[in-house]
């Protein structure tokens, strides 16, 4: 137990400094700015790792020997940049206690709900094979292109393994407090203080609890650190690094989620703005960023060109037609999964259970078929129908702690403050804040009406729209700049300890009740072959088949874990018609109607 502790730690602290210094080389050589945030430095490592994950995978299987190498060079050069870290001084205390409470709350033994389901599979894929033309017929969910699973690959490592992974999200999260803690400290302006202070501990509010880490927060982050920056560029001078950072960071966002681009509408109104300064004094002094970024995107859309034939799955208009392209999903198989990920985002879930009455969400299909209840596309139809089942999702919790504690948060600002005689800002860059409102509303409308669930935008949209708003009323007061420490310290100190005690006491009642299976690696599901699975090789590929997988079973769809890949449903046999190797590379060809009907009787097995 003491031994498997150890390792733990020790890949976590080895996984910190690998990417501090992937950071730092990214930040030395592509940026070409070494007056970077830490914080910044150490989540724009996983960036530059992301970029050599999708690269790599092109040619190579991301195996764990040379994970092990690429991570090494970044552990390095990490160490040797060690010294940046001195920048932490002003809150040193807060550092050191962050620093142990987060490796404390590495220790859990439940994964995050999607991990076993597609994640672990997908990272599976990643350091056994190169990239699969038409991976999208095995599954719809290895093909979202959520980039945090292509980061992931690259932490799976000898002898630990992936038993690590699940950990892997709390050292994207240190790094962001670390960027705001800073930000924080180090900020003369007291609406940039406050609107630090308020991501801080809302962060620890909201995201409290490593065990539902999945691939939308890292997304969140960066987006919470873009709409920070645009409001920081107004406020020191049109600081030209923080433009080129801002481009950087939209950028980032949406290739780690493609959910992201609800934040359009603030970054085109922003780069309009600015369009000048980017073109003169930005992109030609700026060449070898711009030009990591074309090649980024490139890598992006090609990659998901090869694995479902679409540049971004599943909108449909981005799509081959299967007839052109042989691995690429059938057209009428892309419309349905869109149609179906619109409706979700929209409620039809709790529809679908509440005016079908269903025990649970896998007995839709009859309903549909009897028209008892709307099919997706119908469903989506119905414009803003959806809006009767919106307060069915916890989501919507979490939507009213952030407006609950905001407005907390103010008034206790307030009742600290006095009327002060002369705005805190000019009005130049009181025009620019309305603007970023503009944007931001705009945003949130954008959001609202594609895809409104609070982990695909929402939070950080919605939160800094609130917390701007109550910023812009407080600029007008006047601060003590002793007093307002004194309680930003004292609610620092509360979400430390909020967040502490929701991670650390869940896994000492885990290990306290004997809950771990195997300490302190995370459970994980057990296959029995010819009981849970069974193996098929097809042209010299072994695919593993999960049983019992369907809709008509009574419990959830079983997943297919740690199981090698490629593997799927049983069910799903049906969407491989061909499966061939060709060059080093495998092909699966789709071009079987029965695959949509299985699709259509099995949506939340895909």
């Amino acid at each position: 137990m003491v031994l498997s502790s150890a390792i733990l730690l020790i890949y976590i602290l080895f996984a910190g400094v690998s990417t501090f210094g992937y950071g730092v080389i990214f930040s030395n050589y592509i940026i070409v700015d070494k007056k970077l945030n830490v914080g910044l430095i150490g989540i724009l490592g996983f960036f530059l790792l992301f970029f050599i994950s999708i690269f790599l995978h092109f040619f190579i299987s991301l195996n764990t020997y040379l994970n092990l190498g690429l991570l090494f060079v970044g552990f390095i050069v990490g160490l040797k940049n060690i010294r940046l870290f001195k920048t932490v001084k002003n809150f040193k205390f807060y550092f050191i206690t962050l620093t142990l409470i987060f490796l404390l709350s590495a220790f859990s033994s439940q994964t995050y709900a999607d991990y076993e389901w597609y994640h672990l599979p997908y990272v599976n894929y990643l350091n056994s094979f190169k990239i699969i033309f038409g991976l999208v017929n095995i599954s719809n969910n290895y093909v979202y292109g959520h980039g945090w699973l292509d980061i992931m690959g690259v932490f799976n490592l000898p002898i630990i393994n992936t038993n690590g992974l699940t950990a892997l999200p709390i050292v994207f999260y240190f790094y962001f407090i670390i960027f705001f803690f800073l930000e924080f400290y180090k900020n003369k302006v007291i609406f940039l203080k406050i609107i630090s202070l308020f991501i801080i501990l809302i962060s620890f509010l909201i995201f409290n609890r490593l065990k539902d880490f999945g691939a939308d927060i890292q997304p969140t982050f960066t987006l919470f650190i873009f709409i920070f920056l645009i409001l920081k560029y107004y406020f020191y001078n049109n600081d030209q690094l923080i433009l080129k950072l801002i481009i950087l960071l939209f950028f980032y966002s949406c290739v780690l989620r493609i959910g992201s681009v609800v934040i359009l509408p603030l970054f085109l109104i922003f780069f309009i703005i600015n369009i000048k300064k980017y073109f003169q004094d930005i992109l030609i002094k700026n060449f070898r960023l711009y030009t990591f970024l074309f090649i980024f995107f490139i890598l992006f859309i090609s990659k998901n060109f090869i694995t479902t034939g679409c540049l971004f799955y599943p909108i449909p208009f981005t799509c081959f037609n299967s007839n052109s392209i042989s691995w690429a999903n059938p057209g009428e198989n892309i419309n349905e999964r869109y149609e179906l990920l619109s409706a979700i985002s929209k409620r039809w879930k709790f529809y679908s259970i509440e005016e079908g009455n269903l025990e649970n969400r896998y007995q839709y299909y009859n309903q549909i078929i009897n028209n008892t209840i709307m099919s997706p596309e119908e469903y989506n139809s119905k414009k803003l129908y959806w809006l009767k089942y919106f307060f069915y999702d916890h989501d919507y919790h979490r939507f009213i702690n952030i407006v609950l504690f905001a407005l907390f948060f103010s008034l206790s600002l307030f009742f600290i403050s006095s009327k002060n005689k002369y705005p805190s800002y000019t009005n130049e860059i009181g025009l620019n804040i309305k603007l970023i409102l503009f944007g931001l509303l705009f945003s949130i409308l954008f959001w609202f009406f594609t895809s409104p669930q609070m982990r695909y935008g929402g939070y950080p949209i919605i939160g800094t729209f609130i917390i701007i708003l109550i910023g812009n009323y407080l600029s007008t007061r006047k601060f003590e700049e002793s007093t307002l420490l004194k309680l930003s310290n004292l609610f620092i100190l509360f979400g430390i300890i909020f967040f502490g005690f929701k991670n650390i006491e869940s896994s000492t009642k885990d290990l306290n009740n004997n809950n771990f299976d195997n300490f302190p690696w995370p459970n994980m599901s057990k296959k029995i072959e010819n009981v849970d699975y069974y193996s098929e090789v097809y042209n010299g590929v072994k695919i593993n088949f999960i049983t019992k997988n369907d809709n008509s079973f009574t419990g959830s769809p079983r997943t297919c874990g740690n199981l090698s890949m490629p593997c799927l449903s049983s069910g799903r046999k049906v969407c491989i018609s061909d499966l061939y190797i060709k060059s080093g590379y495998i092909f699966i060809i789709n071009n079987n109607s029965k695959c949509l009907k299985q699709f259509k009787e099995n949506y939340w097995q895909h």
